[in-house]
């Protein structure tokens, strides 16, 4: 076990072990109030170590580490990861690889939706139960409209019901998000709601017996 993986392992109000496969989670609350922590908690609850993440603002090394980070046993997973930052800032070495997939934008929902469906084939062909994890949909509206965006999750969420991977997707609730939210939240079968307190950040759990149903600190 690493030592740095069990202290950095995420402690939230949220049971990760009881969200059914093929369940999709809606992550929504305002930016820095701690939605990454709360979606690699939600991912790190996959039983057989297997995670799909995709960065829309971090290059895949980095957040892969950063979620490795999180976990008791990080050697003990099996990472993917869909890169939608590093072929636009054009950084080097962006070639494909098992583990890492590159798209030109977070603007590519087509790209994004192949190289994570050839992912998901994958541990579903394994026989490993999967988690995915998007962060986040906030950045793919700076690209495409609103439209296109739900048509996106509406495709991704019945793909993952079909192959028993549960998902999350994080969205900011501030400027466009907001408006957003009312839109894309009856695609998802949950959806964790997370605002800031004169405390600190809270969440709670809305449509799933994953979490608290009152708002509570994390």
């Amino acid at each position: 076990m690493s030592g740095q993986g069990a202290e950095n392992e995420a402690s939230t109000p949220l049971d990760p072990a009881a969200l059914d496969p093929g369940t999709s989670v809606l992550l929504a609350g305002p930016a820095m109030t701690g939605k990454r922590r709360l979606l690699f908690d939600l991912v790190g609850g996959s039983p057989d170590e297997g995670a799909i993440l995709v960065s829309t603002k971090r290059d895949a090394d980095r957040f892969r580490r950063e979620f490795l980070e999180t976990r008791a046993d990080p050697e003990g997973w099996e990472t993917r990861v869909v890169d939608c930052v590093s072929k636009s800032r054009s950084v080097r070495g962006t070639r494909d690889s098992a583990t890492t997939k590159y798209v030109s934008s977070a603007g590519d929902l087509t790209g994004i939706g192949i190289a994570t469906s050839g992912f998901m084939r994958e541990f579903h062909h394994e026989s490993r139960e999967a988690r995915f994890g998007l962060h986040s949909l906030s950045t793919l509206l700076m690209y495409a409209d609103l439209k296109r965006v739900f048509q996106f999750c509406h495709v991704m969420t019945g793909r993952m019901e079909t192959a028993g991977i549960s998902g999350v997707f994080s969205l900011d609730t501030t400027a466009r998000g907001a408006e957003s939210l009312d839109v894309l939240k009856g695609l998802f079968d949950a959806m964790v709601e997370v605002r800031d307190a004169e405390e600190g950040p809270e969440c709670r759990v809305r449509g799933g017996e994953f979490g608290p149903r009152q708002w509570t600190p994390f």
